[in-house]
């Protein structure tokens, strides 16, 4: 029997309870507010539980029963970093509550185990990441050893803000701008040692994991899919981000470029030779599983699903240009994605999120800023223009893989 008034009081309805803990944490472990709706509506559906919900990233409204009898329930969850494995054992509860082998009360208790529960890698693994990473970014950008090792010490000093900042509230606000500062800064003082440092690709390559490519491509995905607010929001968001690590970029740049003998650095870089390309892209998937957290026993599927993606991204882009490339390559990597949670019932977004964040426009939209920030209007107008239209083309090129293959999981 449905119920359209759910019970108050000091005796709460284990169901209601679950699925608004439920909501909570997967809200706060990055969940867009489609799938988190979607998932949310099925969830309750499966409990008997009539819900109407309202997501954006900073607030969720739900509303439980039969109009106009509801209780309805606001949520401000405190957002926190994207982690892989906690969605993969949040998935994994769902289904066991959908099935009936575990109830709702266990499954609160369950939820708070997860959320509570230690990360899975130590926080000198997370630093060899952040590192890590930066360096083999370096290298697909087309800089040299000099150039990574410099990006691979901007990532160090971004995985030490992170630290830091989880201590300190102000300095969370400043991670932004001061990572960009260091990586910039740092690459202009690279140019004391090797006149050949790639100035540009440093400021990139180390603070990728702060870019917020993956929050844009986000926004533009719930703006397309009718979730306005949500997208706006989070688009808002994005902008910002990209103006805080502009400035920062650019106060790097003229703090250091007060150093007598500095130079500017080499403006253009060479593509890649393959083998360069093929050990980067490894490097930065294992890199990447870390800082998303995800288990150890998905670096294969994700490692075929990031590789999938780059290679017909490659193949877009000689035959068709960046634009429809980056459709292409989102495209082959939604069919990856949705196959795994299709055939292995496990999260579409494990392989989903590490492919889409070697994708997603961010240096642009960071060089945008940059050239505003220099007065270059044209070529910032330019660049956040392509900006725009990549982002617009990965959306569309997952849209389509959803169609082709649909997951058949919120997750």
């Amino acid at each position: 029997m449905r119920i359209s008034n759910p019970p108050s009081g000091d005796v709460e309805d284990p169901r209601l309870v679950f699925v608004l803990d439920l909501t909570r944490a997967l809200h706060a472990y990055g969940m867009p507010a489609d799938r988190l709706e979607t998932m949310l509506e099925a969830m309750s559906e499966r409990l008997d539980l009539p819900v109407q919900a309202f997501t954006t990233p900073t607030v969720i409204i739900a509303s439980f029963g039969e109009p106009p009898r509801q209780r309805t329930v606001m949520i401000t969850p405190r957002q926190k970093e994207l982690d892989l494995s906690r969605l993969a054992e949040l998935d994994e509860l769902v289904q066991e509550v959908a099935d009936g082998s575990v109830t709702p009360k266990e499954g609160s208790e369950r939820v708070s185990a997860i959320v509570g529960r230690k990360p899975l890698y130590p926080t000198a693994v997370r630093m060899a990441a952040h590192s890590g990473v930066a360096f083999a970014i370096a290298f697909l950008l087309g800089g040299n050893q000099t150039t990574a090792i410099l990006a691979a010490l901007a990532g160090l000093a971004v995985g030490l803000l992170e630290i830091f900042s989880e201590r300190s509230a102000p300095l969370l606000g400043l991670t932004l701008p001061l990572g960009a500062l260091i990586a910039a800064g740092g690459g202009v003082l690279g140019t004391l040692i090797d006149p050949s440092v790639a100035v540009a690709v440093v400021s990139v390559a180390g603070i990728i994991m702060l870019v917020p490519g993956l929050t844009l491509t986000t926004a533009m995905n719930e703006i397309a899919t009718g979730h306005l607010v949500s997208g706006t929001a989070r688009l808002s968001k994005a902008l910002v981000a990209f103006l805080m690590l502009g400035f920062g970029a650019a106060l790097g740049g003229e703090l250091a470029g007060l150093v007598p003998g500095v130079g500017i650095g080499i403006p253009v870089t060479d593509p890649p030779g393959l083998w360069v390309t093929l050990a980067s892209l490894v490097g930065s998937v294992i890199a990447l599983t870390i800082l998303l957290e995800a288990r150890p026993r998905d670096f294969g599927w994700i490692a075929l699903a990031s590789s999938v993606a780059y290679g017909m991204g490659l193949l877009g882009l000689k035959l068709a240009g960046p634009d429809v490339g980056a459709g292409v390559a989102t495209l082959g990597l939604g069919l990856v994605g949705n196959a795994f949670a299709r055939f292995r019932n496990r999260p579409a977004a494990l392989l989903i999120v590490p492919g889409i964040l070697l994708l997603v426009p961010g240096s642009l939209g960071f060089r945008a800023v940059t050239s505003f920030l220099d007065e270059n209007l044209l070529v910032a107008i330019s660049t956040a223009f392509d900006v725009a239209i990549v982002a617009i083309s990965l959306v569309a090129g997952l849209m389509i893989a959803n169609l082709a293959l649909p997951p058949r999981k919120a997750l």
